[in-house]
């Protein structure tokens, strides 16, 4: 069987590394003779494994539906307005620079935190909510910072919540070093919140019988238009060589591992019967085709593949989050209420055809989810950057 979708992979580490190919193979491990570009073939829609192809939203729409109690057609509706919404976000941030608090979707409105009416004027003439704060998103971070430099406990977490224009550190609930941390937020006022923890923060590896080093789900396949890869977390591609599939079919050999700090990894996929398509497996007979990738805002509707809770949608709820959990600090994270376990690794967080983050942490207990679970994903275009690809299949 070959690696026909994203994320829909258990990795089983082997122990030796592959040499190198002059050419990918194409799906069913024959060289392509018509290509002379070292690209692999996009295997056709609808021939991914049997599986049919879903590029709309539909699948989506009926996972947000019953997420958030509300009708398949308003959870239609409410993602069409957010993709629009999402990299309106991104640019209108970037270019109010220090007037901006950050960006946020409500109901699928975009709402724009500023600082001054100029900026808010600006918001306004494109169509976004304009909302007046009295600190910026940059102010907020550096008070992120100072604080993450206070002692911690594992299993705490910083980031700024642009809704309520405030700094939110999230404290488990006994700990001697917590009040380290309420002490130095005291001199930040208002602008630091906290909340209590509950579980533990651990990297969603998982362990299974056979297999004493670990297991990941693959996050998205890309390509520097010579070769083919896949992209998932570093703490999975970290101190493990080479990869294979369940049933021993060749994967190729880890490149790169980023973690801590960040959490993304780089295998190289030279194994002579795999290929990659550039679809998400939603664990349904369905898959979901990338198209490429964007930096997630507070509020997103997003869903989660991975080989342990398969299709699993929620919402965005902070990003630029700083991770102290048990396997070491990780920053920039994005943080969703999807419940992921061990296993789930790596895989892709995405709305309709947009991926925007990889799976790093979650607060489990054991191999149970939380009562109200946290993950926190790497974004996606840290490790597309790092890497110098493109997902497999964009335009």
């Amino acid at each position: 069987m070959a690696l026909a979708v994203v994320a829909s992979v258990a990795f089983v580490p082997a122990a030796a590394a592959a040499g190198p190919v002059d050419q990918p193979a194409r799906p069913g491990g024959a060289a392509d003779p018509a290509r002379t570009d070292g690209r692999a073939a996009l295997a056709p829609a609808g021939g991914v494994a049997g599986r049919a192809q879903a590029d709309g939203a539909a699948d989506m729409a009926e996972a947000i539906a019953e997420q958030r109690g509300i009708s398949r057609d308003a959870a239609e509706k409410l993602i069409s307005a957010e993709n629009a919404n999402v990299r309106l976000a991104n640019r209108l941030t970037t270019e109010l620079g220090a007037s901006s608090g950050g960006a946020y979707l409500a109901d699928g409105d975009l709402v724009v935190a500023v600082t001054d009416a100029a900026a808010a004027a600006k918001v306004t003439a494109t169509g976004a909510k304009a909302r007046l704060v009295a600190r910026g998103e940059r102010q907020l971070q550096k008070i992120q910072r100072a604080l993450e430099a206070t002692p911690s406990e594992p299993n705490t977490t910083w980031g700024v919540d642009p809704k309520t224009n405030q700094v939110v550190v999230s404290l488990p609930a006994s700990g001697a070093k917590n009040a380290a941390q309420s002490s130095a937020a005291r001199k930040f006022g208002a602008a630091v919140r906290f909340e209590t923890s509950s579980g533990q923060i651990q990297p969603n590896v998982g362990i299974s019988s056979g297999d004493s080093l670990g297991g990941c789900s693959v996050g998205f396949t890309a390509t520097d238009y010579t070769f083919n890869y896949i992209i998932t977390a570093g703490h999975c591609t970290q101190g493990y060589p080479h990869w294979t599939l369940p049933n021993g079919q060749d994967v190729g050999p880890s490149l790169e591992s980023n973690y801590p700090e960040n959490d993304f990894g780089l295998i190289w996929m030279n194994g002579s019967s795999v290929w990659a398509t550039g679809t998400i497996n939603l664990w349904n007979n369905t898959s979901r085709s990338i198209h490429g990738w964007a930096t997630a805002v507070s509020g997103l509707s997003v869903c989660n593949s991975g080989r342990t809770t398969g299709f699993r949608c929620g919402s965005v709820l902070r990003t630029n989050v700083t991770v102290n959990g048990t396997g070491g600090t990780v920053r920039q994270m994005v943080e969703t209420n999807i419940c992921t376990l061990g296993g789930d690794s790596g895989g892709p967080l995405f709305a309709t055809n947009t991926g925007y983050g990889l799976n790093s942490h979650a607060n489990r207990n054991g191999s149970q989810c939380n009562s109200t679970p946290r993950t926190w994903h790497q974004p996606v275009g840290e490790a597309i950057n790092a890497y110098q690809v493109v997902i497999y299949g964009a335009p």
